[in-house]
């Protein structure tokens, strides 16, 4: 665990340290701060291409907590973890964390994981899904009609995104932006029988169809 404490002077920004690369399984702690119950943490390598919107849960003792993608200490790179609240008109970060991370060799009995939080929800449900909701900034995969796994706020509200299906995956990228990033692959979203599915839009949720 590693535990981040602000002051009440104000303070915005604050280095802490004891992530090591290979680590998994950490969990960042934050103290001090008037936090709703549930917040969204950005985690960020430091000039690295990963990033992540964690979901913070508040604690008992009124401090909040956030999972630390074991992906993320993978690289070696420095973590920084934004701490970002909005409501329906307006969104701001309150605290920004640096959280070095010690490079080291890769441990021989490494146990940590490989994949994205959007791959560890696929696999840990064991189901598949057969659609995608979008709305305002929030992203929420859905199976038979219920919500599954955890929603997934995208970094930058401002900006308006495309959607796209390849052979292979659904891909996402900003209108103003020439790069397309995966969303899913197709094959976590096939059919009982196999069936590659259609996709079309209604009501604004990305609906999947199966052709029998």
């Amino acid at each position: 665990m590693i535990i981040a404490k602000f002051c009440s002077d104000g303070q915005y920004y604050k280095t802490i340290y004891g992530l090591a690369q290979w680590d998994y399984g950490q969990v960042l702690q934050v103290y001090g701060l008037e936090l709703p119950d549930e917040v969204d943490i950005h985690m960020v390598e430091e000039f690295g291409n990963l990033s992540f919107t964690i979901p913070g849960y508040r604690n008992q003792d009124s401090s909040t907590s956030a999972v630390i993608p074991d992906i993320l200490l993978q690289s070696g790179k420095n973590i920084v973890a934004y701490i970002y609240v909005c409501d329906e008109e307006q969104g701001e970060t309150l605290r920004t964390i640096l959280m070095p991370v010690k490079k080291r060799a890769k441990p021989e009995n490494y146990s940590g994981s490989s994949l994205t939080p959007m791959q560890e929800v696929l696999k840990e449900l064991r189901c598949r899904a057969d659609d995608i909701t979008l709305k305002e900034d929030i992203l929420q995969l859905m199976s038979g009609g219920q919500a599954i796994g955890s929603r997934i706020r995208l970094p930058i509200r401002e900006r308006e995104i495309e959607m796209q299906k390849t052979s292979t995956a659904i891909e996402w990228r900003y209108t103003d932006s020439n790069e397309w990033n995966r969303l899913v692959a197709l094959e976590d979203i096939r059919g009982p029988a196999g069936e590659t599915p259609e996709f079309e839009i209604r009501d604004g949720h990305l609906i999947a169809v199966y052709q029998k």
